[in-house]
């Protein structure tokens, strides 16, 4: 899977290279799709307050990439939980097991986002004291440092848009890791 990047909008940071949410999640539907999965599979009405849908399934295992803001994690998992022990059927049959993709705390990305390190302490805290019975993955998203590496550079209409402007294959130096923030410094080559 290529490394999916994007400008910075924030401030201070602005044009900066950073984690694209959009296209890696897109990437990673389509490449499921390929493989039988489904995508944007609704939740069940009784449910949806809990959100619109989940964004993968098949064969009762359920798989959200999680980009967002980490308390969406909670929700996501709570959620999961609920429909393991209603024994909800996604993919035609019961939620057995649910997995969280996210991005390592290697890289740049907006303000508040989810990073895998942060998932991993946060659900080893609730499962020390019981809150999941569901089965819970989690799939970090690394890549490796002091390399250059290919990376699909993505523009996006406007701030929050997911129209695609311009997009291109180029290459980006990952270097090793700022000892304050723990994210890598991206250079486009």
């Amino acid at each position: 899977m290529p490394l999916h990047l994007k400008p910075s909008a924030q401030a201070g940071i602005q044009g900066n290279p950073i984690f694209d949410p959009i296209g890696t999640n897109e990437y990673i539907k389509t490449e499921l799709l390929k493989l039988g999965w489904e995508k944007n599979i609704p939740i069940p009405r009784q449910y949806n307050f809990l959100g619109t849908d989940v964004d993968f399934g098949k064969l009762g295992l359920i798989g959200e990439s999680q980009f967002s803001n980490y308390p969406f994690l909670l929700n996501n998992t709570i959620r999961a939980e609920l429909f393991f022990k209603a024994q909800i059927k996604f993919g035609g049959q019961n939620t057995k097991l649910v997995f969280i993709i996210t991005k390592a705390q290697m890289f740049p990305a907006s303000n508040s986002t989810l990073y895998y390190e942060q998932a991993i302490k946060q659900l080893k805290a609730l499962a020390e004291y019981g809150v999941f019975d569901v089965p819970i993955r989690v799939l970090g998203l690394f890549e490796q440092v002091d390399k250059i590496v290919s990376v699909k550079w993505t523009l996006y209409g406007r701030e929050r848009s997911r129209i695609v402007t311009h997009q291109e294959d180029i290459q980006c130096q990952i270097s090793s890791k700022n000892k304050v923030s723990n994210r890598c410094v991206l250079r486009l080559i």
